[in-house]
């Protein structure tokens, strides 16, 4: 250590080697803590590079994702919105569908009631064909009396006008 420091250097200052060399070493230490904390200081800063690289890189990951979901959620909005359309055409279709069952039942039931007229109307039209045939055999019996009936009576006519001449002759 003697080689380091001059002695004469040492003597005009009058400082002793050993106070010299106590010296040196807090010189020493005193520049080894300084580059301890650059060198410390330096890896941090490399650290919180590196870390806001990949943060960097993270957020970049992140709002490609993001935009990607975004383009999703446009993509089913849209759909979204055409399923409402074709939600609400349903609705109205259903409620036309429900309106021409309703008007279905209505028509089947005038269509029993009517049937049930229809039957009772045949029934009575079959009634009144037989009364009719019964009615027109019995009228044809009665003009067949009558005609018989009518003979009889010029028949009875011819006597009596006969009978009468021959009354009026005697």
């Amino acid at each position: 250590m003697e080689n380091l420091i001059p002695v004469e250097l040492l003597k005009r200052f009058g400082i002793d080697e050993s106070v010299a060399m106590v010296v040196a070493i807090g010189i020493v230490v005193l520049l080894l803590f300084i580059m301890m904390v650059v060198i410390i200081a330096s890896m941090r800063v490399k650290f919180y590079k590196d870390k806001l690289t990949n943060i960097a890189i993270d957020n970049s990951e992140k709002d490609d994702f993001i935009s990607t979901l975004q383009q999703s959620l446009e993509d089913l909005k849209e759909k979204n919105s055409s399923l409402e359309v074709q939600l609400r055409d349903f609705e109205a279709t259903k409620s036309k569908l429900e309106d021409y069952i309703n008007q279905l039942s209505k028509v089947k039931n005038q269509y029993s009631e009517l049937e049930d007229i229809y039957e009772s109307t045949r029934v009575k039209l079959d009634n009144t064909k037989s009364l009719y045939e019964s009615l027109a055999l019995e009228h044809d019996k009665l003009m067949k009396k009558v005609e018989e009936l009518q003979e009889t009576n010029n028949k009875l006519q011819v006597n009596n006008t006969r009978l009468l001449r021959k009354l009026e002759q005697k």
